[in-house]
């Protein structure tokens, strides 16, 4: 087995959940609106981060989201198929694909120890750690939506 850098899983982790995040949102009849609302989400997120912090960007992206739509994304992540109401609000949605991807890839790097499926509990845990093992979250995660923002750029239509 070849040894991979960071970076290179980061883009494997992104690809991958990019593809399945195209695959659900596709069976979903208003799937091309949030894949725009997902598109401008990644655009931002960075900047969010950077700005305020990934602590209140995490209560930002929650609170936007909604913890309903956060477990409708997770149930379609691990069914591998859209699970979510076409009456569910697009806006709503992207936030909580978002929530879930940062949440998931925390999960994956082993910074997050809890169950990745609260997310009320991965902020308190967040808020727990140290402040240099939080710093270093943020700087992965941003190599992680790096990545996933070029995808969808390249991918998804802006909004409208």
């Amino acid at each position: 087995m070849a040894l991979k850098s960071l970076s290179d899983k980061l883009l494997e982790h992104a690809l991958n959940d990019f593809d399945k995040l195209v695959k659900i949102l596709r069976q979903h009849p208003k799937g091309k609106d949030i894949e725009s609302k997902v598109r401008t989400r990644a655009r931002e997120i960075l900047t969010q981060i950077w700005m305020n912090g990934l602590l209140p960007t995490l209560t930002f992206y929650l609170a936007k989201g909604e913890e309903d739509n956060f477990k409708a994304i997770k149930e379609a992540f691990e069914q591998g198929k859209s699970s979510f109401n076409v009456e569910d609000s697009v806006e709503k949605l992207a936030y909580a694909a978002m929530l879930y991807l940062i949440l998931r890839e925390l999960k994956r790097l082993n910074i997050l120890k809890g169950n990745f499926g609260n997310p009320r509990g991965c902020i308190h845990e967040l808020i727990e750690m140290g402040f240099l093992k939080r710093m270093y979250a943020s700087r992965v995660l941003s190599l992680y939506l790096y990545e996933f923002k070029k995808l969808c750029e390249a991918v998804f239509e802006p909004e409208r």
